[in-house]
């Protein structure tokens, strides 16, 4: 992964290195030299981190003592490339409206370029026809794959990991060893203070479990609703060692990889059509609560969808995220929930020890604590449906 700014200097990246840190770092800076900001997100892959970004540069700008006589504003850009062609040339619009004095600057994260994915190649044209058009032109992108840089983004390696404990980025590493697209880790040169919390295993296995991945599974959903109850999540104490603060129920993602996974669907006039998945299910048996975020919600509630993404984002409402790992990218939480699954092209031809790297790549490098992974036996033989 990378962090790259155009005309200026940025950072290559392998996950996770705080490479959105760096972006609201540096958008900080810009806000405090008097100049505007805008955060853009040109899908739902960066919905999230882009709001968290423009909610940090908020903060950060009302908490200074000394804030500057004329600080700059934070404008937060909402795009959907992967579905609507003309929000580039609206992106484009939109943007050099914001150039004052010949300069603007612009933040994006999981800034996927070129390639064959559609939103890509829109964003690579994005970025070219501010190139063309911004002498001035001040960008940083973070989460770029190094095959497809643009010309005008200029690369610099940020390998030190920065945000999880040891014991999670071994389980991270298992995946960097296996794929040529992101660099290695690099020695920061300066001891972990300790190991980190040993990673706890479940399993998706017994009479009581039902589906063939555990997002199915309302057993699944009780078995780690327990487990949770007992690292003191919502309960306003804490027994993670040395950690500065109780566990709020907003402090956990439960992350897989299923374009199945919903909340309950319901029709124009309230009624369910489609129950939720077995494993959100088992969580509210449980009492927890719980917001989802999938590709089945997207499809029936965008306007839902772009609501929780954003309370997501800024930790609004203390709940439980179950989701995609494509929903969260560019965001940690401190327990981290990892469940195997498939989407459907991936039961089509998918390559198991390719899926087995995203999840660690772009789900495991989520948590900064405690990892929490679910393993599911080679044969499931419980198929039936929970009720």
């Amino acid at each position: 992964m990378f962090l790259l700014t155009s005309l200026l200097s940025d950072v290559e990246c392998c996950v996770p290195t705080g490479k959105t840190v760096m972006l609201v770092l540096q958008g900080s800076r810009w806000l405090l030299q008097g100049h505007d900001v805008q955060v853009v997100s040109t899908d739902y892959i960066s919905r999230a981190a882009s709001r968290m970004i423009a909610g940090q540069l908020g903060m950060a700008l009302s908490a200074d003592p000394t804030p500057p006589p004329t600080p700059g504003s934070v404008i937060l850009h909402l795009y959907d490339f992967t579905n609507r062609e003309a929000d580039v040339q609206q992106a484009v619009t939109d943007l050099l409206a914001r150039v004052k004095d010949g300069q603007l600057h612009v933040l994006l994260d999981e800034a996927l370029f070129g390639g064959s994915d559609v939103s890509g190649q829109r964003l690579t044209t994005l970025v070219a026809r501010l190139a063309e058009s911004v002498p001035g032109l001040h960008l940083w992108a973070a989460g770029v794959l190094h095959t497809d840089i643009p010309p005008s983004l200029r690369p610099e390696p940020l390998t030190v990991p920065l945000r999880c404990a040891p014991s999670v980025l071994r389980e991270v590493q298992k995946a960097v060893d296996r794929y040529g697209g992101v660099h290695n880790y690099s020695d920061s040169g300066v001891p972990a203070p300790g190991d980190g919390l040993r990673v706890i295993r479940l399993s998706h296995h017994g009479n009581a479990h039902t589906g063939r991945w555990p997002a199915e599974c309302r057993q699944c959903g009780k078995e780690i609703a327990a487990e949770l109850r007992r690292l003191g999540v919502g309960s306003g104490g804490n027994s993670l060692p040395n950690s500065p603060a109780p566990l709020s129920y907003c402090d956990v993602f439960i992350i897989t990889r299923s374009s199945e996974l919903q909340d309950d669907i319901e029709d124009d006039a309230g009624r369910v059509t489609s129950r939720a998945s077995g494993v959100v299910r088992g969580l509210r048996d449980e009492g927890l609560p719980v917001c989802v975020l999938g590709e089945q919600d997207l499809r029936h509630n965008w306007a839902r969808c772009e609501r929780d993404l954003h309370d997501v984002a800024v930790a609004a409402t203390d709940r439980v995220t179950v989701t995609d790992w494509c929903w969260v990218q560019g965001l940690e939480r401190r327990v981290v929930v990892m469940l195997p699954g498939r989407h459907k092209e991936d039961d089509e031809g998918g390559n198991d020890e390719a899926i087995d790297v995203d999840d660690r790549l772009y789900a495991v490098s989520r948590c900064s604590t405690q990892l929490i992974m679910v393993d599911v036996p080679t044969v499931t033989t419980a198929t039936s449906t929970a009720t």
